[in-house]
């Protein structure tokens, strides 16, 4: 199912879920004659047929969502199971209205309760996916200007992508085909949200799709060859994005930033090692690996720092997730040291 259809229907699926149970309060209060209800005829098969496409939407959902469930290869995560649990309970309370009005309408006295399980559980899953597939789903006006498609090329271009253009990549027609795959074949296996969550740098992200193109699949289909550039390519792109948001958790977390101060000065390097790098190299590797997660401007409003506290600041970002080396987090430490010197 493509990432744009299943959107589609899952606002749908909200949206009627709501549209029926609030039809059925209001023709609920409609007096009974007899064994029949008074309530207009037209609302009453208006009321009908939302429920029918409702239906209708949730097998279509179940019937992609239930294989997906097998081929998790880890622990599924809380908010998935929270999500397929409210999924199996829809399933369950559209079984017992379907019986009451069929076979046992002497329990119709239930059927406003179970209306408003179903609104709960709908409104539950709902809230717990869509915001993800959309997040997934969208391209905006940042992820494709010139100043980020510029940077997606130069993070591709030091990227072992046989046969793949690095320029060719870093184009809104490519960057949504990477978003189809990442929406269509990534989640069979993964939850959205565990993808989303953390930022990447270019390697890091080329290493998480080489590593996950190698796992076997049982349904679905697998990761070919094209698809490895095309989704990095989108992962990339929207990194930036996924930033923000990780900037604005790691800010509610003070008390975690707060232990990383007390983390022991950087080893000096020997002389002549790694750390006395050429100084254009250096300021590649700065930009290349630093610039993933934080502006220029942060930098420089950080101050100037002598090694020992620029020694702080990237074994900081290395216990939040960047993925450096000893060797190369020297030679930043002494390109930051020579650029953003300690003010005497």
């Amino acid at each position: 199912m493509s990432s744009t259809l299943s959107i589609v229907l899952g606002l749908a699926f909200v949206v009627l879920g709501l549209t029926a149970v609030m039809l059925q309060a209001w023709l609920w209060g409609f007096p009974m004659k007899g064994d029949k209800s008074t309530a207009p005829r037209m609302w009453v098969n208006v009321h009908r047929l939302v429920g029918l496409s409702f239906v209708a939407i949730y097998v279509t959902m179940m019937i992609f969502m239930v294989p997906r469930l097998w081929q998790y290869q880890v622990e599924l995560p809380a908010r998935t199971v929270i999500h397929a649990v409210a999924a199996i309970v829809i399933g369950v309370l559209l079984l017992t209205k379907l019986a009451i009005i069929r076979l046992f309408p002497h329990f119709s006295g239930a059927l406003p309760a179970l209306g408003l399980g179903l609104l709960i559980n709908t409104v539950v899953l709902g809230s717990l996916s869509l915001p993800y597939a959309l997040r997934a789903h969208s391209i905006s006006g940042d992820t494709l200007s010139p100043q980020n498609l510029e940077r997606v090329r130069g993070v591709l271009a030091g990227l072992p992508l046989e046969g793949a253009d690095p320029v060719a990549l870093a184009t809104p027609a490519r960057l949504e085909e990477g978003r189809e795959v990442l929406t269509r074949k990534c989640t069979v296996c993964h939850d959205m949200r565990t993808i989303l969550a953390r930022p990447r740098s270019g390697p890091g992200w080329y290493n998480v799709v080489v590593r996950m193109a190698e796992k076997p699949i049982i349904m679905g289909e697998p990761l070919d060859d094209r698809d490895l550039p095309l989704v990095t390519a989108y992962l990339v792109a929207i990194t930036p994005d996924m930033q923000q948001s990780a900037k604005v958790r790691m800010k509610a977390m003070n008390d975690q930033a707060e232990r990383a101060a007390e983390v022991a000065d950087m080893p000096a390097a020997p002389a002549g090692g790694p750390a006395a790098a050429d100084p254009a190299k250096a300021e590649a590797l700065f930009k290349t690996r630093c610039t993933q997660c934080h502006e220029l401007d942060e930098v420089k409003a950080h101050g100037g720092d002598d090694e020992p506290g620029w020694s702080k600041v990237i074994k900081r970002m290395v216990e939040e997730g960047a993925e450096l080396g000893e060797d190369d987090a020297r030679v930043i430490v002494r390109h930051l040291v020579a650029t953003y010197p300690k003010s005497t």
